[in-house]
């Protein structure tokens, strides 16, 4: 489960502009060791300041707010954006029988959802009850898995984010399955933004069998590929080949992959495409590729065969 981190004694209520500044001023970093702990009694007195969040809200609401809203959903507050890799928000948690919830479904909200975060990031309960979650933990840090893939998740119980308790989701650690609190509840969060987040996977696990049942973030990028596919004529084919032999993220490169697969112009050219790219020398794109192929009837026997080095060898 997520890190639990004792902030210490109750602190003295400050003002959204107070934190911001606290944290500046102790050069907070996520990334260094000990950023988090150091950062949590910063949190925890925001926290202590039961009207800052309705101020922000009614500001937001009336269009007095400089800020605007993030572009998560439904259910957040952008608060502020530190000067390098983090940013502080708020998180909105309906319960069952609230009309927003009722109205944008579970899925809007992460509920019933199990995932991961490609980020870490420090949370504390602010108001309500708090949601409670199923947690695993996984050893992700140095995987790249795609749908499909298993990984070793270990169940670690279930847990409550009750009001003043402080919690770290580390990135590529954490796994949850969120469910509604028993009334409206409000967290508050420091976030970790590097810049890396959207190279980075982010996944949707079946807990029963530990497999990636969808990767949850995409990036324009991806968008564009099949643009470029079927609208792009030689240049886009030319770009999207460059992406599936040379991307530094895997995603992308089998993204552009199923780009110029798609726009094949024959099922026999398709075929032709896809075995070009499962013999090259990248375990991402070949076995996407494979499985791909796999597809086929008559290759889907030695699709399914790995060879003594636990690659399967194309006829």
């Amino acid at each position: 489960m997520p890190r639990l981190i004792d902030p210490g004694s109750a602190p003295a209520p400050i003002a959204l502009d107070e934190a911001v500044e606290t944290l500046i001023a102790m050069r907070f970093d996520p990334e260094e060791d000990g950023a988090w702990d150091a950062a949590a009694p910063v949190l925890v007195a925001l926290s202590a300041n039961r009207d800052f969040l309705a101020e922000r809200a009614i500001a937001e609401l009336t269009g007095a707010s400089p800020g605007g809203r993030d572009h998560y959903g439904p259910q957040v507050i952008m608060l502020a954006r530190g000067p390098h890799n983090w940013f502080l928000r708020a998180n909105m948690w309906p319960a069952e029988g609230d009309a927003i919830l009722r109205a944008s479904g579970r899925a809007a909200f992460f509920y019933d959802l199990p995932h991961d975060h490609n980020f870490s990031f420090l949370t504390v309960g602010h108001h309500g009850p708090g949601y409670e979650s199923d947690y695993w933990d996984y050893d992700g840090e140095a995987l790249s898995l795609q749908s499909g893939d298993t990984a070793a998740l270990r169940y670690t119980g279930r847990h409550q984010l009750a009001p003043g308790r402080v919690m770290l989701y580390r990135a590529h650690r954490d796994v949850h399955d969120q469910k509604p609190p028993s009334a409206f509840s409000v967290t508050l969060n420091i976030m970790e933004s590097s810049g890396r987040e959207p190279w980075r996977n982010q996944y949707r696990f079946d807990p029963a069998s530990g497999r990636v049942e969808a990767l949850l973030n995409t990036t324009a990028i991806e968008g564009l590929m099949p643009l470029a596919a079927h609208l792009g004529g030689g240049n886009g084919e030319d770009l999207l080949r460059h992406f599936a032999r040379r991307h530094p993220v895997d995603r992308i490169r089998i993204g552009a992959m199923r780009a110029l697969a798609s726009t094949a112009p024959t099922p026999d050219a398709r075929h032709d495409l896809l075995a070009e790219m499962a013999r090259i020398d990248d375990p991402a794109v070949s076995t996407a590729a494979i499985r791909a192929l796999a597809e086929w009837p008559a290759v889907r026997a030695w699709a399914e065969t790995p060879s003594e080095a636990g690659r399967v060898h194309l006829p």
